[in-house]
């Protein structure tokens, strides 16, 4: 009986050694066939020769998937790692708007004290601009960038937080009345890092550094606020020359809020953990985190504190990305399946955006709807092809290639597919909507902002007087001066900053120029019909006005 229990013994341990191995042989397979169809989707940037990404992915709060394709520094020959330290942009807000949260559930602030209490440089408008209305992007305060760029001060200059506020001090107009619309705007968040700071005594970085990255053990993590700070392990960025030659793309921000986190894939999967868990801050922070911005209107938009939240493939997705000089980021979560899949890359060719829905596919397959898109942009395309504006100066032509783009003065952006009628663009930060029946126009969103894009034929210019357009035209709250001058064919739009550049006309009184900045130019005539200024009414700057001085 002894010798026959301990067969019985030997015979369970060899079946389940038998269990154990086939166990692991299934999952190194399935692991085996995750890699394989993720790197097949990154295999352009899997070399030593190109700049590249990093990719994780999160399922039932593990890592079951990570890996950095191409080169992290290309003048030291130094790859893409999982602990590579990536400028991640605009990913940046959900942890500025998390440092808020944590402040208003300890009693610190509340999210509808008017920001002047705590920033009293703030212009008073005549309208209470609250902190939510900084969160959801509604407070109609005029972007940061598109205002530096047009004063004059490049975007890969040195750009320090002072300069910001400074920029803001000098205010004298809203876009529109807070609460009236949904317009991104950066220096909302440059604030909302100053009144963390006024509130708890710490910088951004310092509180979010106590408050959030220690506690998550984000060690590689942290709110770069000193662009001369030396970062080891940190990604470098880089534009395409053509497609095997690369530049630097400068980036000298000592500016946070709006921007300026460095992370990994690494960290960012416990990051994403948390916002299932609410390790740090409680879940009380976290629905906080997922609440929804509504419009005076009482219109609920799709943006809550630094996320947006939308539907895919029937499932609910929550995501956000970030673009900087050559960096691009996007994260994205599908709570239903308990999916996070983060994409960080240095080459502003890639997109982020798209790698990412590339990944969720693997995971979402059923529902999968590109075949029957790609069927509608073909015969869509043919009907819409021409060049589009809107009243707000955005210009753009759509043009049929191996897939759809929109051609802005900046380049191309690759349409992608999420419905028959619906595209994403612009690193998951924008869409386009089309309709079967009309032809002639089309509706695009950035976030929760909508335009309607009208086809048109630009008018010729020689039906234009050039010389009544003629001369200088100033901004007091920039301190900042435009001239315009004619070659005699055209009108020339000069700036001591940058290289001289033609506005075309869309009408007499509305032009384009190349500068995403000042996009469009409507030239204001007095009762006589002579011009005496003109307004950049264009992008994320509206009503900023230029008087003319001299002709």
């Amino acid at each position: 009986m002894k010798n026959l229990n301990s067969l019985f013994y030997l015979f369970s341990l060899i079946c389940l050694g038998l269990f154990c191995s086939c166990q692991q042989r299934l999952e190194t397979e399935s692991d085996t066939g995750l890699t394989t169809k993720i790197d097949s989707i990154f295999q352009k940037w899997n070399n030593d020769s190109t700049p590249g990404v990093a990719v994780a992915v999160v399922k039932n709060g593990e890592v079951i998937f990570k890996k950095g394709y191409g080169m992290a520094n290309l003048e030291y020959d130094i790859p893409i790692q999982t602990n590579t330290i990536f400028h991640i942009a605009s990913e940046s807000k959900q942890f500025t708007n998390y440092c808020i949260a944590l402040l208003a559930e300890r009693g610190k602030l509340s999210l509808e004290d008017d920001i002047r209490k705590h920033l009293p440089y703030v212009p008073d408008f005549g309208k209470k601009i609250t902190i939510k209305n900084l969160i959801y992007h509604t407070s109609g305060l005029r972007d940061q960038w598109q205002l530096l760029a047009i004063s004059g001060t490049r975007i890969d200059d040195v750009i320090k937080q002072d300069h910001i506020i400074k920029l803001v001090e000098n205010q004298k107009r809203l876009n529109f009345d807070p609460g009236e619309r949904h317009l991104y705007c950066n220096t909302g968040y440059t604030l909302l890092a100053e009144i963390v700071e006024k509130v708890s005594g710490n910088t951004l970085r310092e509180f979010a550094e106590q408050e959030i990255f220690k506690p998550l053990d984000m060690n590689n993590t942290h709110f770069h606020d000193n662009y001369e700070e030396i970062v080891k392990n940190r990604a470098y960025s880089y534009n395409s020359i053509d497609s095997t030659s690369f530049k630097k793309s400068i980036l000298s921000y000592s500016t946070v809020g709006a921007t300026s986190l460095f992370t990994t894939v690494e960290d960012e999967a416990k990051w994403l953990n948390n916002l299932n868990t609410g390790k740090v801050g409680g879940m009380e922070v976290v629905n906080q985190m997922h609440e929804l911005g509504v419009l005076n209107s009482g219109d609920t938009l799709t943006y809550a504190f630094g996320l947006s939240i939308e539907r895919y493939k029937g499932r609910k997705m929550i995501g956000h990305g970030g673009s900087d000089a050559g960096f691009r980021s996007f994260v994205v979560r599908f709570p239903e399946e308990d999916l996070g899949i983060i994409v960080f890359s240095n080459l502003a060719d890639i997109s982020a955006y798209g790698k990412a829905m590339e990944i969720a596919d693997i995971f979402l397959p059923e529902e999968k709807q590109e075949n029957n898109a790609k069927e509608y942009e073909q015969s869509l395309s043919k009907k819409k092809i021409g060049n589009y504006y809107s009243d707000q100066g955005l210009t753009c032509e759509l043009i049929d290639s191996t897939d759809l783009f929109l051609k802005f003065n900046w380049g191309a952006e690759q349409l992608i597919p999420l419905s028959e009628s619906t595209f994403s663009i612009f690193n998951g930060n924008g869409k386009v909507k089309f309709s079967s029946d009309d032809h002639n126009s089309f509706e695009f969103y950035s976030f929760d902002e909508k335009q309607l894009l009208k086809k048109y034929t630009p008018i010729d210019s020689t039906a234009i007087d050039n010389e009544e357009y003629v001369g200088s035209f100033k901004n007091d709250e920039l301190d900042s001066e435009y001239k315009i001058k004619s070659n005699g064919d055209h009108l020339i739009l000069q700036h001591k900053k940058y290289e001289d550049v033609k506005l075309e006309p869309i009408t007499i009184n509305q032009f384009t120029s190349p500068h995403w900045w000042m996009q469009n130019i409507i030239f204001d005539r007095n009762e006589e019909g002579k011009i005496v200024g003109f307004e950049i009414n264009s992008g994320r700057v509206l009503h900023l006005y230029f008087k003319k001085t001299i002709k």
